[in-house]
């Protein structure tokens, strides 16, 4: 646990009327979750590509010490040491009360009573420094939530393991279920876009840190109301899910939050030493939230050296959003291979879409992802800085187009149904009208036309719970007018009641509050790095996100320790790593994969598998083509696949395989 710098943008953030807050309230239109429960948590390895990761679907990524290193591993081979003590996400909150119970939403209102009750929140799972009830073993934070997995399973839900997906389907809007025997993909109904995925969901239901208090105040997130408006009664856990294991027939508690998580890896060679998270966080209470933040905790270990703060060094790139750290001097604890640098990349914040302020800087006022389409509009309507819009997106006048209102950034493609019979026939490009299960007819789980009309209507749909098509809405992260960072701090003292612990909610709330910008002080203390993006309002029924990424690199050590801290190819790193962000996780995918078969025989073993992958691949990331190009063969004498691994990049890195044998399709 060591420390790191980020390098934090301040942002101006306007106050909000109750009116604009309230006018953007609704009911909570995605799956109708239970209360979590301690039953649910599972725990994965993230084995995608060279960054092994273990996690819990809490929102926990990593561990410490009790799992020895293969928690937090890069690279993923003989050669591999301990990169970090893991991440916990934390979301922060102000609750007003007036009359011991009562919430009060309206900031102006919250601005000018002096004598309102507050009450803060840090929610968050890790595996110290959390709140627990009186006896110590449930923690008041965030658990997993049943129906998300298979509840025969270990793990929790991973793209490579069918027998890890719910028997009867995803969750999809209040009880219904969805995609049954498919994964529940990003993009749509098995749909997977990266070599391995997954997927878990929490809430905060079992927070009962205040409810189970002797003092007066309180707040309950859930209540069920008459059509008078009157309190019919709280909800409670166990009232959704009967056989919850913990603290059943108790209001439900905490903020009356739900997150959504997805982790993504690619083994392609530009992107096989990173790992991307996405955090979806919605407001499920009956209440807006006017003060909230979303951040991140990093526990820093480069090398596995815990207790040796002398021995690692940070730095921070303003440009790359990036900040970085290394062992000094190349030696990990034990010894062996030198460890690398570590980096950690804020890719996306929350937005703020009712504030009137391009807070992103794109040229578009409030932009949104949850907003549907309803008219064609001109050009340039919609935009409200022509010359920041055409920068921000690489754009020219003349690539400017008539769009719907919805598609603010212009990239949602409508097909070509050439014959205009209502369908998109082979040969025909469907170009991003799939339909809300965002799969087309070029697709091998491709059924036929959406029975809901969606595809082939030359208008792009979303519908919260089910999905979005391509380039737009939920599945477009420019559509967002993103607030950036606000807050980057040093934890120099972890232990319970201190300032930065999710366990001590006032202080670290107020420590997290927007412009308090830590600078780099090298120091022997054991410690953690915490940034954020906050306040904002998150209103009733709404849904916010943040997504960062993990990457490493070999980068030499005299660079790294110069007064430049220079690393190249971590950077190099970091251009792809934004790259695939800003394609919205549309990285160029890896072809389908065959079914490969062994048969021995007599001194040899053959080998042969089925053309399903040059026969059946599509990659959307050049628009749907067929690229796949052959076969290579290796051969290797462990696990890993590491021994021909000697194809480096060029800073010394360790990039390709060398094959014994590879096939190319004849194409020029």
């Amino acid at each position: 646990m060591k420390f790191m710098y980020l390098f934090v943008l301040l942002v101006l953030i306007q106050l909000f009327t109750s009116e604009n807050l309230y006018s953007q309230s609704r009911p909570y239109e995605g799956p109708d979750d239970p209360a979590a429960d301690i039953a649910a948590e599972r725990a994965g390895w993230m084995v995608g590509n060279r960054v092994l990761l273990f996690f819990r679907n809490t929102t926990e990524l990593g561990d410490c010490c009790d799992l020895g290193y293969d928690v937090a591993k890069w690279p993923n081979n003989y050669e591999g040491s301990k990169s970090h003590d893991g991440y916990s996400l934390m979301i922060g909150s102000r609750i007003h009360l007036m009359n011991d119970s009562i919430p009060v939403t309206d900031i102006t209102e919250i601005n000018g009573n002096t004598n309102l009750d507050t009450l803060f929140y840090i929610q968050a799972s890790y595996r110290v420094m959390m709140d627990k009830d009186p006896t110590g073993t449930i923690e008041w934070g965030l658990y997993p939530v049943f129906g998300y997995f298979n509840e025969l399973s270990e793990t929790p839900a991973m793209s490579n393991r069918e027998d890890s997906w719910p028997p009867l389907g995803w969750p999809a809007r209040g009880d219904e279920l969805k995609w049954p025997g498919e994964w529940n993909g990003r993009f749509g109904r098995g749909v997977m876009k990266a070599d391995q995925e997954c997927y878990f969901v929490a809430n905060d239901a079992q927070d009962l840190e205040y409810l189970e208090s002797t003092d007066q105040i309180k707040y309950f997130p859930r209540r069920v109301y008459d059509d008078n408006g009157s309190i019919i009664s709280d909800v409670r856990i166990g009232d959704k899910k009967a056989d919850v294991t913990i603290q059943k027939g108790k209001p439900w508690g905490g903020l009356g939050i739900r997150t959504e998580v997805r982790g993504f890896q690619w083994s392609n060679p530009s992107a096989m030493d990173a790992i991307f998270f996405e955090y979806t966080v919605a407001n499920i209470s009956e209440y807006d939230l006017p003060e909230i933040f979303f951040g991140l905790l990093l526990d820093n270990a480069v090398g596995g050296e815990e207790y040796d703060g002398a021995d690692d060094n940070s730095y921070f790139n303003k440009e790359l959003n990036l900040c970085y750290s290394w062992d000094t001097d190349g030696i990990p604890m034990g010894g062996g291979h030198e460890p690398g640098v570590l980096g950690v990349a804020y890719l996306e914040s929350p937005g703020i879409p009712y504030d009137g302020i391009d807070n992103d800087k794109d040229g578009l006022l409030d932009e949104k992802r949850d907003n549907k389409a309803e008219n064609l509009v001109g050009p340039t309507d919609g935009i409200d800085n022509l010359a920041d819009f055409l920068n921000y997106y690489n754009l020219k006048v003349e690539n400017l187009k008539e769009h719907w209102d919805a598609d603010e950034d212009q990239d949602w493609r409508d097909g070509m149904d050439t014959n205009g019979n209502g369908v998109y026939d082979v040969g025909e490009d469907p170009g991003d009208d799939l339909g809300l299960d965002g799969v087309g007819p070029y697709d091998i789980n491709y059924t036929g036309p959406d029975a809901d009309g969606t595809e082939c209507n030359h208008k792009p749909d979303l519908l919260e719970g089910v999905g979005a098509e391509p380039n737009f809405g939920l599945t477009d992260v420019t559509e967002s007018d993103m607030l950036g960072l606000t807050t980057f701090r040093y934890c120099m003292n972890w232990s319970p009641g201190y300032a930065g612990n999710p366990s001590a909610d006032e202080l670290t709330f107020r420590f997290m509050l927007p412009g308090r910008f830590d600078e780099l002080q090298p120091t022997q203390t054991n410690y953690l790095e915490e940034f954020a993006s906050g306040l904002f309002p998150l209103a009733k029924g709404l849904t916010e996100r943040i997504s960062m990424s993990e990457l490493h690199a070999y980068d030499p050590l005299a660079g790294l320790n110069s007064s430049a801290h220079k690393a190249p190819a971590l950077f190099r790193l970091k251009e792809v790593v934004q790259l695939i962000y800003e394609s919205d996780y549309r990285f160029a995918q890896p072809p389908l994969m065959p079914t490969l078969t062994a048969t021995p025989g007599d001194g040899k073993v053959y080998m042969h598998w089925d053309d399903k992958s040059d026969k059946y691949t599509r990659d959307a990331f050049v628009k749907n083509a067929n690229d796949f190009e052959g076969y290579k063969l290796y051969r290797s004498s462990d696990p890993y696949v590491a021994d021909p691994m000697t194809i480096t990049d060029g800073y010394g890195t360790p990039l390709l395989r060398k094959p014994i044998f590879e096939c190319d399709k004849i194409d020029n």
